[in-house]
């Protein structure tokens, strides 16, 4: 884990709307530095006590985005009963540990207005009721992702304006690295894999993942030293 405490938790469930997470978290990474932006599936790294790590930056990180498509509140478990009622469902964990720590907490919906608007207090637990009256934000798949993911970032940093803070462009490159496995791409950046923070990418590497994102380095690319070098 990052020494650096993340500021931006994503909160998502992965049976609904599963393109968007990773969306959200390579825009913002790329805009604001990977150590800025915690999401399980790329921040968690192997053998790492997930249970408590997830309490921690749920509670910590001083804004939460909850990624809610059109299938996040009808979601069940193998028994029919619906997971956001469950108190040990992740999602419901997360969410009522940044409520009760007073963090921002965005309902990031996903989809047309016709097809998702934040739940009511009718419709949710409780304990996360008041998610129903925090402001969201909403994010629609296509074209429009080049203008909302911007503005979403731009929303962030009038919250916690440390966000705005000019990252380093110019870093040390690392030499004598590998790939050790596919790069998927989004708009030219690197998406679902790791990389140590800080570390720029440079010479056939870049050319070869043409995935360097504008602070300086590939987000998430999961590289390794090349042996006898």
């Amino acid at each position: 884990m990052n020494v650096m405490t993340p500021t931006i938790f994503i909160c998502y469930r992965g049976s609904d709307e599963p393109w968007a997470p990773d969306v959200v978290y390579t825009a913002l990474a790329d805009r604001f530095g990977a150590a800025a932006v915690f999401k399980a599936g790329f921040s968690l790294l192997p053998g790492e006590d997930y249970p408590s790590l997830l309490e921690e930056m749920a509670a910590s990180c001083p804004v939460m985005l909850v990624c809610i498509g059109p299938r996040w509140l009808g979601a069940r478990d193998a028994h029919g009963a619906r997971r956001i009622d469950e108190k040990d469902d992740w999602v419901h964990r997360e969410i009522e540990l940044a409520l009760q720590a007073h963090n921002h907490v965005i309902p990031l919906l996903l989809g047309n207005p016709d097809e998702v608007a934040v739940p009511t207090p009718e419709e949710l637990p409780p304990d996360l009721a008041p998610l129903s009256l925090r402001q969201g934000f909403r994010l629609q798949r296509g074209g429009q992702l080049k203008t909302t993911l911007p503005l979403l970032a731009d929303r962030l940093i009038e919250l916690v304006p440390a966000l705005g803070r000019p990252q380093p462009t110019s870093m040390p490159a690392a030499t004598g690295l590998m790939i050790t496995q596919n790069v998927g791409k989004l708009d030219g950046k690197a998406i679902g894999v790791q990389a140590p923070e800080g570390t720029a990418l440079s010479g056939d590497l870049a050319q070869t993942i043409d995935a360097v994102g504008e602070t300086g380095f590939a987000i998430g690319l999961e590289i390794q030293q090349r042996q006898g070098r």
